[in-house]
């Protein structure tokens, strides 16, 4: 199983910086490439050639706990030559450009302090454990119900 992670997020925006503290949690996934940016753009496609899976990890603003979600790209409604895409549009573009077939997952890490400054909030540290734990007992291949 041939997996990515792309974490995304900016650490000087506190809480935004939480998928990359998850994969400082998971260290690299056997099988795994594992990216960190701060926000996803087309260039990043690339990443998901090859691959049976990606998993983007992302900080939320949603409250509810940390969640994964298939990523349908489908759902890509930005402009491939935004300077920003979310997660759909990158899987989507994967799809045309490389012949990406594999499944895209989201997870969502919630947070409550996205402004200025460095350093998770304590919600968003204890979201972070809870998101790496998740991805670690799924494995690379994130095999969901």
């Amino acid at each position: 199983m041939r997996a990515v992670y792309i974490a995304i997020g900016n650490r000087l925006r506190r809480d935004d910086g939480a998928a990359h503290r998850v994969v400082e949690l998971l260290g690299a996934p056997a099988g795994a490439e594992v990216h960190l940016v701060h926000q996803l753009s087309p260039e990043n496609a690339e990443w998901l050639a090859g691959k049976d899976t990606a998993v983007f990890i992302d900080a939320s603003l949603a409250g509810g706990g940390v969640r994964l979600e298939r990523v349908d790209p489908g759902d890509a409604a930005h402009s491939p030559l935004a300077h920003f895409l979310p997660p759909a549009a990158v899987v989507a573009l994967a799809r045309t450009l490389y012949g990406f077939t594999g499944r895209a997952w989201l997870c969502h890490v919630p947070g409550a302090d996205f402004g200025s400054g460095e350093g998770l909030s304590g919600e968003a540290e204890a979201n972070a454990q809870a998101a790496a734990a998740l991805l670690r007992s799924r494995g690379p291949g994130l095999a969901l119900q």
